[in-house]
């Protein structure tokens, strides 16, 4: 049996920690034919090569911010193979991409390779295969990574390689049934499917990323998030296919998402041209737009609105100050709003979801500005001051 272990966050802040994994490496690692350990970069080497680029401005490119990050990675990774040497363990790191590769697609940053012979040639000396954190070649032959998380992507692209399962040991103790932002019970799913924790992920939970979960369940890589040094695992949560998931419920979670706003923008021309000048605007300015809605009130104007990360309201609001088309038109701002999501895989079987959701939140007087839903999930868009009522209250309602 291969396994795939990924190691980092609380895990691997210094040193300490370092030898701790090594110490649990060494006494596992008998347990199983082949091991790969994939590392992020520890926080204390992370900090210092951060703090050192930063003498320099902090208007660092992004090719340089990822050889300097790529680099960490690679240098705790070599520190750790020392550290399993050191315990009479043989390691080796595996750090080039050369040779035959699995092919894994990112969303944001496009297609990447990942190395599987060589972790294969450290499997046939007897060797832990010490992975750092995902490096690859982007446009031009220039070095490249998959940004915050990629360690997790680069752990399930190996286990999907490999065959095998795969475990994520960082910040998050398994996926959790309320959003431990504003809630104290820190309750996880001991299993849960792809889709659900994707949506959890997406829409409020900051632990995971959910294209790592997408690349598990394209793959079909079973993974396991939880508490490390855990050897039963024992209560942490199992990632799975859904028909693995013998009883689905109407809801099984719910995540919150802070610092939201709403923007509205009146008179907007019916014709189509103007809503798609909008957005791909928005589009070029990065801006990741969540909730659309459109309400037209007359044969020649309408109101669209949207829903974004308040983080980009400086590079909006000046945006639309210098766009001829938009900087006459009414533009309103809604700040301070959360998004509160229900999410569960039995809404596509169960009724009255929504219903109970909004007559709930009305009962409590709470108002809701933007909805928006999927196949099994249903966002509201709440005032900030408003979430942990609202999740006091849809929690009592649904039993979670």
């Amino acid at each position: 049996m291969n396994l795939v272990q990924k190691y980092g966050g609380k895990y691997l802040r210094n040193m300490e920690d370092l030898n701790r994994i090594a110490d649990h490496v060494a006494e596992y690692r008998s347990r199983v034919d082949g091991l790969v350990l994939v590392m992020a970069s520890m926080h204390e080497i992370a900090e210092q090569t951060l703090k050192r680029a930063e003498t320099f401005g902090e208007d660092i490119s992004r090719d340089k911010l990822d050889a300097l990050f790529s680099a960490a990675e690679l240098q705790t990774a070599a520190l750790m193979a020392c550290a399993l040497e050191k315990r009479g363990v043989g390691a080796r790191v595996v750090e080039d991409i050369r040779g035959q590769s699995l092919d894994i697609v990112d969303r944001y940053r496009g297609k990447h390779e990942i190395m599987l012979d060589r972790i294969e040639h450290a499997f046939l000396a007897g060797e832990v295969a010490v992975v750092p954190g995902f490096q690859g070649f982007g446009d031009f032959g220039m070095e490249d990574r998959l940004g915050r998380y990629g360690s997790a992507a680069t752990a399930v692209a190996v286990a999907g390689g490999l065959k095998c399962g795969c475990e994520l040991y960082g910040n998050a103790e398994g996926v959790y049934v309320v959003d431990p932002k504003v809630s104290e019970s820190r309750t996880v799913f001991p299993k849960i499917s792809y889709e659900e924790a994707m949506e959890l992920t997406a829409l409020g939970e900051t632990d995971l990323e959910a294209g790592a979960i997408e690349l598990a369940k394209t793959l079909g890589v079973e993974v396991f998030v939880g508490p490390a040094f855990n050897e039963n695992r024992i209560g942490g949560t199992f990632i799975v296919d859904r028909s693995v998931i013998v009883q689905e419920a109407a809801v099984s979670g719910i995540s919150v998402s802070d610092d939201i706003v709403i923007y509205t923008i009146r008179d907007i021309a019916t014709s189509g041209d103007a809503v798609s000048e909008l957005f791909e605007m928005l589009g070029d300015l990065s801006v990741n737009v969540d909730v659309i809605s459109q309400q037209t009130y007359s044969e020649n104007a309408c109101a669209v609105s949207f829903s974004c990360s308040g983080g980009d309201i400086e590079v909006i609001d000046k945006a639309f100050a210098g766009n001829s088309r938009f900087c006459n038109l009414e533009v309103m701002k809604k700040e301070d709003i959360c998004l509160v999501s229900l999410v569960g895989v039995g809404m596509t079987t169960h009724v009255g979801v929504a219903g109970k959701t909004f007559a709930t939140l009305a009962e409590n007087g709470i108002r809701h500005y933007n909805i928006t839903t999927s196949e099994i999930s249903i966002s509201a868009a709440i005032d900030s001051d408003k979430k942990n009522e609202a999740v006091i209250a849809l929690s009592e309602a649904f039993r979670l």
